[in-house]
């Protein structure tokens, strides 16, 4: 049930840091807001895998468990990539 719970966790905010969009390069709170939703998705993403490889060493869980994790930390680390390179930082900082 937990590892539900944290699958669902992960998948709200990879959601959040996917379909948030900035106005434009100044807009510094939300990409601010999307890299770190970005960066807690990818974090998340090893921590739930950890945390799942247990029970599926012992056959307690299918090995189908251990899939979507990996998914999102792609999903997060490809956002902050793109965020990164859209839109880089300007003469401020």
């Amino acid at each position: 049930m937990l590892l539900i719970l944290a699958n669902l966790l992960n998948a709200y905010i990879a959601y959040a840091a996917l379909m948030t969009q900035p106005q434009g390069t100044w807009d510094d709170h939300t990409l601010t807001g999307i890299g770190f939703a970005s960066e807690l998705v990818i974090t998340l993403s090893i921590i739930i895998e950890l945390l799942t490889l247990v029970p599926v060493r012992r056959r307690n869980l299918s090995y189908w468990w251990l899939a979507p994790p990996p998914i999102f930390l792609v999903a997060g680390a490809a956002r902050l990539r793109y965020i990164e390179h859209t839109y880089p930082l300007g003469h401020g900082g």
